[in-house]
């Protein structure tokens, strides 16, 4: 879970350029500075687009991914397919508010733009992901003490139908998680890098087309 959710995070990472970023021309590099600094605005525009699309397909393939395990974990033998399809939803629903609210905290920083010819750039971002080890820490420690694992407590929930049981656990195990990840104060930063070419005039990330099967389906690999 922790590994998915830092996967997650730095899949989408993805916030307004900032202009304080460092430029770099590759020995080669022809451009006059006003060809520059109309090319950054463009790249910058062409950079939020694609990585707009790589976001979707992302997610994307994470729906998979998610639903593909949630399926897995809610097909209980004497669970029947309607309430097996319930519980799969709300799984799902609980899992993306908790993804929205962490990217909802994720930042990323454009570095340094380098020219590596004209037409080709190698954009270096810094991207801090919230720290999540002590949340997942908290998570732990709330759910060990929860009261519906005491013997009186299951000894009663042993008496609801099966669907019920399985709704109560579900809810208090994301109630957990929501309240565990709120507060994030600590962060881990790494660098990344992607190229950005300009074709026909138009500059977009290289090969959009296939990164975006990618992200689609690396995913669906992992369910």
């Amino acid at each position: 879970m922790k590994k998915l959710l830092l996967i997650v995070l730095m899949a989408l990472s993805l916030q307004l350029f900032s202009e304080d970023y460092k430029v770099v021309l590759k020995k080669g590099v022809t451009l006059s500075q006003q060809e520059i600094n109309k090319n950054n605005k463009e790249i910058e525009v062409a950079f939020k687009r694609d990585y707009s699309l790589i976001t979707g397909a992302t997610m994307e393939g994470m729906k998979s991914m998610i639903s593909g395990m949630m399926e897995s974990q809610v097909q209980v033998p004497l669970m029947d397919k309607k309430t097996s399809q319930k519980l799969k939803k709300k799984m799902e629903e609980y899992y993306t508010d908790l993804f929205d609210d962490l990217l909802s905290k994720y930042k990323i920083k454009v570095i340094k733009i380098r020219y590596a010819a004209n037409d080709i750039v190698e954009v270096t971002t810094e991207i801090s992901v919230p720290d999540v080890t002590k949340s997942f820490e908290n998570y732990m420690q709330l759910m060990s003490e929860e009261d519906i694992f005491n013997e009186k407590k299951l000894a009663e929930m042993s008496k609801l139908p099966k669907d019920k049981i399985e709704d109560i656990m579900i809810t208090k195990m994301f109630d957990n998680m929501k309240k565990s990840f709120k507060n994030i104060d600590g962060y881990t930063s790494m660098k990344g890098t992607i190229y950005l070419e300009k074709d026909n005039g138009r500059w977009g990330v290289a090969e959009l087309d296939e990164k975006l099967r990618n992200f689609r389906e690396m995913y669906k690999k992992s369910k």
